[in-house]
């Protein structure tokens, strides 16, 4: 019993952990990837998903370019952020598929994109084709 009441007081002067970061969503919205987001500012073709996403990306936020279905987000304004878009976007595993290859053969698409993180930092996004079912960053 003596050895409990030990055991019992070391483990109690340990730190207790920290709380971890809350996963979140921080944006949703739709795409339509066209010819002009699957060519970068210099006219060189772009055919990795990531990289179509982020010139789409630029071309809302920076160049004005926009398609009738592209909608707005609250998240990539910012071109540092949109830099670490192909990171974000091979870390929710869409770098494969029917996108991806879309992207590769330079085929236009409809997409919707989860922007999901820890905190207000964003780091992964997931997507899915337009009339595909998704659940978000859950």
């Amino acid at each position: 019993m003596f050895r409990n009441v030990i055991l019992a007081l070391a483990l109690g002067t340990l730190p207790a952990p920290l709380p971890a970061q809350q996963w979140n969503q921080q944006a949703y919205y739709i795409a339509w990837i066209g010819p002009e987001d699957m060519r970068n500012s210099r006219g060189q073709p772009v055919t990795s998903l990531g990289g179509v996403i982020q010139q789409d990306r630029a071309n809302f936020h920076r160049f004005g370019l926009r398609h009738p279905q592209d909608e707005g987000d609250p998240v990539f304004a910012d071109q540092a952020t949109r830099a670490r878009i192909p990171q974000m976007v091979a870390a929710g595993g869409n770098d494969r598929g029917s996108l991806a290859a879309m992207a590769r053969s330079g085929r236009p698409f409809g997409v919707g994109v989860f922007v999901c993180g820890n905190g207000n930092t964003p780091s992964v996004i997931y997507l899915h084709g337009f009339g595909e079912d998704h659940s978000g960053c859950f």
